[in-house]
């Protein structure tokens, strides 16, 4: 390999440079090469966090492949494959638009063509895409030609509400119920005001289930966690709809009690998309 020269340019000397960068440091090669962006770093890896959405679509992966080297009067094909040694599944966490890429005249970079799946990607997953750099209108450099992205997601947002509710398919087969309630709590645990929805008072007269009953939520993922002051465990069966003005899900618990609530934000906003 050749190697890389590096000239460092101090100010008053004349002659070396005609201009020099920033940080006075200007950098001359002898070669020319094509290097994957994360392969440059201490660990020869790269974190990626991405917002996930829940919305059905992908977003580019923003993994570069650069050019080391003075721009170019001409454009720089590459190709390259991704590492069997990747955790990654293609076609579920990501997709592989093409296999070449090009580094356009006058730049220095170019996004490779893969596409995250991130609605695929579960909360406190790390998967690995490994990019090997196969071919190449100029050298790939020996050192950078290989780099490991490694791949996460990301969620924002609190679930709060007050709400108005409607409970039917009771397991007694009285209802329906109606009433309001607010979910409140932060950083993924919440709580209803009334996780019965208004059946223990109609059914039992009792006060609403209370104990260590929570909801959790993590990046659209929601389940019940916990158990009520009976010490009877609850779960959310079924998401039947979400994404819109209607929060709809069956719940049920050990005890044998059961129902299907719908929730409707009382400021009119739309729920986020969930699922089990």
């Amino acid at each position: 390999m050749k190697k890389i020269l590096y000239i460092f340019c101090l100010f008053g000397m004349v002659g070396m440079f005609s201009s020099c960068g920033e940080d006075g440091l200007d950098i001359l090669y002898d070669e020319i090469y094509v290097e994957v962006d994360a392969a440059t770093t201490v660990t020869g890896t790269k974190i990626y966090a991405y917002d996930r959405l829940n919305d059905g679509q992908g977003v580019p992966s923003g993994f570069l492949v650069t050019l080391a080297a003075a721009h170019q009067s001409n454009a720089v094909n590459y190709s390259f494959e991704i590492d069997p040694a990747s955790t990654a599944i293609a076609n579920l966490h990501y997709t592989l638009d093409a296999t070449s890429g090009s580094i356009d005249a006058g730049t220095s970079t170019d996004e490779l063509p893969i596409t995250i799946l991130d609605d695929n990607i579960a909360p406190g997953e790390e998967l690995t895409i490994i990019v090997n750099l196969t071919s190449s209108d100029v050298a790939i450099n020996p050192n950078y030609e290989s780099g490991t992205h490694i791949i996460g997601v990301t969620c924002e947002g609190n679930i709060s509400a007050a709400y108005s509710y409607t409970l039917t398919d009771v397991w007694d087969g009285s209802g329906p119920y109606t009433g309001s309630g607010v979910l409140e709590g932060e950083d993924g645990e919440y709580k209803f005001s009334d996780f019965s929805f208004g059946s223990w008072t109609a059914v039992y007269g009792i006060d609403p289930p209370s104990g260590a009953l929570i909801l959790t939520e993590n990046c659209g993922r929601v389940s019940f966690e916990g158990a009520d002051n009976y010490n009877e465990t609850w779960a959310m069966e079924e998401i039947i709809a979400s994404g819109g003005p209607e929060w709809t899900f069956r719940w049920s618990n050990t005890y044998g009690e059961f129902g299907t609530v719908t929730l409707v934000k009382d400021d009119g906003t739309d729920w986020p998309t969930f699922r089990n």
